[in-house]
């Protein structure tokens, strides 16, 4: 397949996006695809903890060295890494699955041009996937990320009293230049019985259905769920996403 970037965005905190991202590149490694997981959640990301990696290397150090070129002089269109370069940044999981682990510092006013030399420069390594974890924000650097991949699945897990918040998210997205046409939506909750379907959610939205999980089980025990869990539950929650992947392929 040729190089598919995907950015998981949530309209807000709390909705279960990372974990999307983070399940999301993990069962494209476990396919065989060649995956790269970029935590762009600047100065505040979960991915690295969550999978027990190192503080470094990481996105931090890249964003580091760009902003040192361009105050010698050099534009963002000007700048140039080697693959060699880039990979001195990326951290390996036990796994196999390739992280570019989150920057430990923001740089507001400056990271809009930072990303896009990143994800300009991942488009010419040979991944077959890139999924990206983003802030849940209307920010400039978020706003550029979202319009430079090829799909960007939008994380809700409740469909009766956001759907409006979305809605009105995406249309301030759209009054800052972003195209939405290559969004999806991802319900990140199987719908009670006073919600609405997450086909209904889907239209009201004007989003293709990109696919529905179950609650994931870290989610689940976060919100004073269970602790133990049948396989069933775990078995539910990989075949959504292995069905979620296949509509993406």
């Amino acid at each position: 397949m040729a190089q598919k970037m995907v950015a998981v965005y949530g309209i807000r905190e709390g909705s279960g996006k990372t974990i999307v991202a983070r399940e999301l590149a993990g069962a494209f490694h476990l396919r065989g695809k060649k995956t790269l997981l970029v935590d762009m959640v600047l100065g505040d990301g979960q991915v690295t903890r969550a999978l027990g990696l190192a503080p470094e290397p990481n996105l931090g150090q890249w964003l580091l060295e760009i902003d040192r070129r361009v105050r010698r002089g050099l534009l963002y269109f000007e700048l140039r890494f080697s693959p060699e370069e880039i990979a001195s940044f990326i951290q390996h999981h036990y796994t196999g699955l390739d992280v570019l682990a989150t920057s430990p510092v923001d740089f507001p006013g400056q990271a809009a041009g930072m990303v896009e030399v990143v994800v300009t420069h991942l488009r010419s390594l040979p991944y077959e996937v890139v999924v990206f974890d983003t802030r849940s924000a209307v920010r400039e650097y978020i706003l550029r990320i979202l319009s430079m991949v090829d799909v960007v699945l939008l994380v809700e897990d409740s469909y009766h009293y956001h759907i409006q918040h979305v809605a009105e998210v995406l249309e301030r997205l759209r009054e800052a230049g972003v195209e939405t046409d290559h969004f999806q939506l991802v319900c990140n909750r199987m719908p009670s019985v006073v919600d609405k379907s997450p086909e209904e959610a889907a239209a009201d939205l004007g989003l293709p259905l990109a696919g529905v999980l179950p609650e994931h089980p870290e989610l689940r025990q976060q919100r004073g769920g269970a602790k133990i869990l049948s396989y069933e539950v775990v078995d539910r929650y990989t075949q959504a996403m292995n069905d979620l992947i296949e509509r993406l392929e």
